[in-house]
């Protein structure tokens, strides 16, 4: 763990790894990297704006939605979600030693022949 990683929050950490893991889970490795890496450079824009859309809906999350947003409006917690989303996917590669074939892409697969 760098000194980086060190200095991240407890709470940031958790939030990143159960993120991670939850794409890796669905099998959406590749379009999540790719979206994360499109929005990165809004990260900040898109906070503020997801602060005052979901403002109304946020009490109903208690204080899971303002952590999840405060999280995320960092550009470099969202690239720790990618590195650890390619860690993780490494990971499970490994121990299965072959590719997985799980998600939502197995399922387009299967649904439409592809």
């Amino acid at each position: 763990m760098s000194s980086r990683e060190s200095d991240l929050p407890e709470k940031e950490r958790e939030l990143i790894d159960k993120a991670a893991r939850w794409i890796v889970d669905q099998g959406l490795e590749a379009p999540a990297i790719m979206f994360i890496q499109t929005l990165k450079p809004l990260a900040t824009i898109g906070g503020d704006l997801a602060l005052f859309f979901l403002a109304p809906f946020l009490p109903l999350l208690e204080e899971k939605g303002y952590d999840f947003i405060e999280t995320f409006e960092k550009r470099g917690n969202l690239e720790r979600l990618i590195r650890r989303v390619e860690q993780l996917f490494e990971e499970s590669q490994r121990k299965e030693g072959k590719r997985r074939d799980s998600g939502l892409w197995s399922w387009l697969r299967n649904k439409f022949s592809i």
